[in-house]
């Protein structure tokens, strides 16, 4: 037999969700046989499965130490310490907000790269952040995704409620999300564009088009120009949708490439810049999120609501290299 104490991290689901991330290598059928058989109780009593968690709920299961073994097939990724040392913007029970650097995956791809996903909860448990007790029902996890070589913010759940809450926010479009781009020189006017975009049947690439058609999806894309240098601009976009590739794909379509940008870019300009300051991925930059004040009733978010995450050094190399401004608030603490 084990006996399991909810949690606060943990209160606020249903019960069948908590079993299922549990027991994460036993089918639903199995633990619904086990819940009507009683193998499984909720505060002493025969539950249905549909029941929502709260704090000091005491679960008993009523299984052989090696059944439970068997069906739990948690692993959490074990490096030497000091392995994964993230740029921390913001930290909460409920949420923590990283500035990740290009380069890295936010989830775990089709190699055996690691991932921000990955690390996650053995960097939370190598630093008292998280207990295996804890890890037992959640497991710390990012709540949206930018492309590897995008750098920028990434806002992880670090309790249910916080995963929950991020994920709500995101999927309502009340995240208001902002990216510094450079790209090449443009006199594109600050505003709103809207595009059409689809997935094409191959390449893993974006097809854009100036009036609706039929499978296309409509893009929105919010510009602001902060600055112009010689041979590039620096611009501030907001996402108001969110379609795959939207950056690169509707600034490359408006003729605005992106700095580096293998996909949707140019190439004499991607090689001018590799040339001149080493420029080996696109430079786009997640630098700001601002959340909803309705969503601090709920968790615990940054003072304000808002959090800005530093422009990183090839991006700073370049701004100045060109002769630009670093925006304010921007550079890194001593640069």
């Amino acid at each position: 037999m084990q006996t399991l104490i909810i949690s606060a991290g943990e209160a606020g689901q249903r019960f069948d969700k908590f079993l299922g991330k549990y027991f994460r290598d036993a089918s639903a059928g199995f633990l619904y046989k086990m819940l009507r058989k009683k193998n499984i109780t909720l505060n002493g009593r025969k539950a249905a499965g549909s029941e929502i968690l709260k704090e000091a709920d005491e679960i008993a299961v009523f299984m052989s130490d090696e059944t439970i073994r068997k069906f739990r097939g948690v692993s959490v990724r074990t490096e030497e310490p000091g392995t994964f040392v993230p740029d921390v913007l913001f930290r909460s029970s409920d949420i923590l907000v990283l500035n990740k650097p290009a380069g890295m995956l936010v989830q775990p791809g089709n190699t055996s790269e690691p991932s921000v996903a990955d690390h996650l909860p053995g960097w939370m448990l190598e630093h008292g952040y998280l207990s295996e007790e804890e890890l037992r029902a959640f497991r710390p996890a990012p709540a949206n995704r930018i492309d590897r070589n995008t750098s920028g913010i990434v806002l992880c759940g670090t309790s249910y409620a916080g995963l929950r809450v991020l994920s709500e926010i995101i999927r309502s479009g009340a995240l208001k999300k902002s990216y510094f781009v450079l790209t090449a020189k443009t006199d594109l006017k600050d505003g709103v564009y809207t595009a059409w975009a689809r997935k094409k049947a191959a390449g893993n690439m974006m097809e854009v088009k100036d009036a609706p058609e039929p499978g296309y999806a409509r893009m929105v894309t919010g510009l602001t120009a902060v600055c112009h240098g010689r041979s590039l601009s620096l611009l501030r976009i907001e996402l108001i949708t969110g379609r795959t590739h939207q950056i690169r794909a509707h600034l490359g379509h408006l003729g605005a490439f992106v700095a580096g940008d293998r996909k949707y870019g140019s190439a004499p300009l991607n090689r001018k810049l590799a040339s001149a300051y080493g420029v080996s991925r696109q430079l786009l930059h997640a630098c700001e999120a601002v959340f909803p004040p309705e969503a601090a009733e709920k968790c615990e978010f940054p003072p304000g609501g808002r959090v800005r995450a530093p422009l990183p050094g090839d991006f700073l190399r370049v701004l100045k290299g060109e002769g630009m401004i670093i925006p304010e608030g921007f550079a890194h603490p001593g640069a």
